[in-house]
């Protein structure tokens, strides 16, 4: 098995209690859309099209389609806004605790933000540890049941966070230049990672920490983009721009010890229409991960291929908001 330096890092921290405000990469509207899952259940948020008091939210849908995607806005000093597909305000008419009618604790009739449309989300770690979400009045949103609901889907009445209160929040579409993500491979949970911020050679397979899992993306002339390490000096390089399995004596299929972007410094990242996305090394070569989460290979010639190979080639993009 090939030692490699960007790896694949357990998700055992999946479940840590958020402790720390996630910051980020810049204030105002965050590129793309997003799509917001709870994690117990893996459903999806949803946004009924207009103006809704009643049920305007709910947690059932099992795939992402346009009222499951939501704009995002950071606001100073440490707030976010959802926005619907039709354009209106997510707000928490509970948002300041107590007990409220689970079918009106999320409307969409705000045109104009106010203060019940303030959210803050907090990560120990994105990419390794879910979001929770409080309202303006800091308390919890809290998924009932875990997600799955039509109707009646939310409570903000609490004041810690247990598995009704995490969710998992994925970019969609367009990718934003100079903010930073974590890819996970669908399904394994478990985020690549720069291992040590950008140094080659030095941990096994299972190494690292949560912020190696931070990658900077950074948008090239063609469209294509370098990832720069947590260490903000090196970068991702596929050697000879893909097309290997494993390493060497001399050097892995992926190192991180360049500190300059070039052909090989560069990916591609081609969204799938459902909010995961496929990962091209400079050759064309797709890369992915094995089901057990221990080998990433650059060169697998398609999707189909790759899957056929016991590769995953499908990724989320965690932002870091």
């Amino acid at each position: 098995m090939s030692i490699h330096l960007i790896t694949i890092f357990s998700f055992t921290l999946f479940s840590l209690m958020a402790s720390a405000l996630a910051t980020a990469a810049s204030f105002g509207p965050q590129p793309g859309e997003y799509a917001i899952r709870t994690m117990l259940k893996g459903t999806y948020l949803t946004a009924r099209y207009g103006n809704h008091s009643i049920d305007a939210v709910t947690t059932a849908a099992l795939s992402p389609g346009p009222t499951e995607k939501f704009h995002i806005e950071s606001m100073q000093p440490s707030y976010t806004l959802f926005i619907t597909a039709s354009n209106r305000f997510v707000s928490a008419a509970g948002g300041r605790g107590g007990d409220y009618d689970a079918t009106q604790t999320l409307q969409t009739e705000r045109t104009t933000p106010a203060d019940d449309a303030l959210f803050k989300l907090y990560s120990s770690a994105p990419g390794y540890a879910a979001y929770t979400i409080q309202t303006y009045g800091n308390y919890y949103l809290t998924a009932l049941g875990g997600g799955g609901k039509s109707t009646a889907a939310f409570h903000t009445d609490a004041t810690k966070p247990n598995t009704w209160e995490y969710f998992l929040i994925t970019q969609c579409g367009a990718i934003g230049s100079g903010y930073d993500y974590a890819i996970v491979p669908k399904g394994l949970g478990r985020p690549i990672t720069a291992v040590g911020g950008g140094v080659k050679n030095v941990v096994s397979a299972y190494g690292g920490s949560p912020a190696a899992a931070r990658l900077k993306f950074l948008r090239q002339p063609n469209g294509w983009y370098a990832l720069q390490t947590s260490d903000r000096f090196h970068y991702i390089t596929a050697i000879k721009g893909g097309g290997l399995t494993s390493g060497t004596k001399d050097w892995d299929n992926l190192v991180t010890d360049r500190t300059q972007v070039q052909a090989w410094e560069t990916f591609a990242f081609m969204s799938q229409g459902n909010c995961t996305y496929t990962f091209q090394a400079s050759n064309g070569a797709y890369i992915g991960v094995n089901q057990g989460g221990t080998s990433i290979s650059t060169a697998i010639p398609n999707p189909a291929t790759g899957m056929k190979l016991g590769y995953n080639v499908y990724f989320d993009l965690i932002p870091f908001l």
